[in-house]
């Protein structure tokens, strides 16, 4: 994903200061199956811890583990993703209880701040050293590439298909054939169904709410658009059912300080422990997983796209 404000909005550059903190002791969640810290339990029960030996002296890691918290540059506000429950302060969702997975493992307790960043900041807050990791959907480029240091990929987004729940006999993109699409105008969405399912009637709207509104109007049977922007519609929106995994490649990265090649090898190793013992699932399932139908999907290799 270009921008996590695909997915929700995202709080001006004035706000790049705000934090909030997560990994407390709180209880309770707004987003539906999160669960709130409680000193690793909940989703993060079985979140491994590095051992002495690599946490290497002088290291970032070294650094983050006297600190006593990771701190993370992320959103607030992106359903799902990484969300600021209201009641609690707790911020939930795929990407933030990945980065208090990646705490625990440094620290032994997934203690969390959150620097709410946006798309214009991130390599600045990364690269003096105002964050230490970036968990914000944040897509891996060459030319990103440049700038920060990416560990993974974590994640694999992209297209997806939405359809009003009851809808049967869409469960691929081909299925889309001698069907009426919705899409929005100049998205990526339009190309890829045109490819996949050439007999289809694409209609288009200028915005996500619209694309949705004429879903739930029947104006056409399916919606193709980003996974992680489905994601957050149908959390709002119960009508909406997500039936297809991506079929289409955007792979998010973990944005690093450019240079820091033994912290990568570290994030790295740490995130191939969580996609084998199933925290990684774990979490996919408490988040996304509760919009998206099927079992996880399964994680991209580590190191398989240029400038990762």
């Amino acid at each position: 994903m270009v921008s996590i404000k695909r997915v929700a909005a995202v709080a001006a550059v004035a706000m790049a200061g705000l934090t909030a903190c997560a990994g407390t002791d709180s209880a309770g969640s707004a987003v539906p199956g999160a669960a709130a810290s409680d000193g690793g339990g909940g989703v993060l029960a079985k979140a491994p811890v590095a051992a002495a030996a690599d946490i290497l002296p002088g290291s970032t890691m070294e650094k983050i583990k006297k600190r006593g918290e990771l701190i993370v540059g992320g959103s607030l506000d992106a359903p799902l993703l990484s969300q600021q429950n209201p009641v609690t302060g707790e911020v939930e969702g795929f990407d933030a209880d990945l980065g208090k997975a990646l705490a625990k493992y440094i620290i032994g307790q997934p203690k969390v701040k959150i620097v709410n960043s946006a798309s214009e900041t991130r390599e600045a807050l990364l690269s003096n050293g105002t964050v230490d990791v970036v968990f914000q959907t944040y897509t891996i480029t060459p030319e990103r590439a440049k700038q920060v240091s990416f560990a993974g990929p974590y994640y694999s987004s992209g297209l997806s298909i939405a359809v009003k729940k009851g809808t049967t006999g869409i469960s691929s993109p081909q299925d889309l054939n001698g069907k009426t699409v919705i899409a929005g105008a100049n998205t990526p969405a339009i190309p890829a169904i045109k490819k996949l399912a050439p007999q289809a009637k694409i209609i288009t709207f200028g915005g996500d709410p619209e694309c949705v509104q004429a879903l739930e109007q029947g104006r056409g049977v399916a919606y193709v658009q980003d996974e992680t922007l489905l994601a957050a519609d149908a959390q709002k929106d119960p009508q909406l059912q997500i039936v297809t995994q991506p079929f289409t490649q955007d792979p998010y990265g973990i944005g690093l300080k450019h240079g820091d090649d033994q912290f990568k090898k570290f994030v790295n190793d740490w995130l191939r422990k969580i996609e084998a013992n199933g925290v990684w699932q774990d979490i996919w399932k408490n988040s996304l997983g509760t919009v998206v139908q099927g079992e996880p999907p399964t994680p991209p290799e580590i190191g398989s796209v240029p400038g990762s």
